[in-house]
C-alpha cells in the first residue's frame, strides 16, 4: 500500500537573486516541533502520540490547529472575495519543525492532523459560501475554496535538537 502525503514543492529560488522576504504576522503563526523521541510542542505545550488520535472529528493536535484558524482571538482574518461575496478568511500559517531523527510514522501523524484541521477550515468556509462541503463542491467552487483557503503548512527543514 502506498503511503505519503500529496504535497507540492516551492519553487527553487536562486539564492543569487534579490529575494523579497514575505512578512509574517508572528500572531498568525502557529508553532509545531517534533522531536526524536516523539515529543510535540505546539507553541509552549507539549503533545504525545496519544494526542494524534482522533476522539470523533478531532485529536487534540487537529482540534489545536482548528481553533487557532476558526478563532479571531488567535489569528487575523482577513475579508476574502469568494464568488462576488466577502468572507472572513483566517491568514493563519502553520510551521512544522521536526528533529532529523523524528520518526516517519510520528512525522506523518502530524501531518495528517494538520491537514485535517485545514479540511474542516475549508468545509466551515465551503458552507458559508455555498451551503456544502467541501468534497461535495465542482470543480470549479472547490478551486474557490482552495484559493482562498490554502494549506499554509510551512516545513522547515529537519535539524538536530540534541547539537543545541
Amino acid at each position: 500500500v502506498d503511503t505519503g502525503m500529496k504535497r507540492t514543492r516551492p519553487p527553487w529560488i536562486d539564492p543569487t537573486e534579490q529575494q523579497n522576504d514575505v512578512d509574517v504576522n508572528e500572531r498568525n503563526v502557529l508553532k509545531v516541533n517534533v522531536s526524536r523521541g516523539g515529543a510535540i510542542m505546539v507553541g509552549t505545550d507539549e503533545y504525545r502520540s496519544s494526542d494524534l488520535r482522533r476522539h470523533g472529528v478531532h485529536s487534540r493536535l487537529s482540534q489545536e490547529v482548528y481553533n487557532f484558524l476558526t478563532h479571531a482571538d488567535r489569528s487575523n482574518k482577513k475579508a476574502t472575495e469568494i464568488d462576488g461575496m466577502t468572507y472572513d478568511v483566517s491568514e493563519g500559517l502553520v510551521s512544522l519543525k521536526a528533529d532529523d531523527e523524528t520518526k516517519y510514522k510520528v512525522y506523518l501523524q502530524v501531518q495528517d492532523e494538520l491537514t485535517h484541521a485545514f479540511s474542516l477550515y475549508r468545509d466551515d468556509i465551503s458552507r458559508q459560501v455555498y451551503g456544502k462541503v467541501y468534497d461535495e463542491l465542482d470543480d470549479l467552487k472547490a478551486q474557490n475554496i482552495r484559493k482562498a483557503v490554502p494549506m499554509k503548512i510551512s516545513e522547515a527543514e529537519p535539524n538536530d535538537q540534541t547539537k543545541k
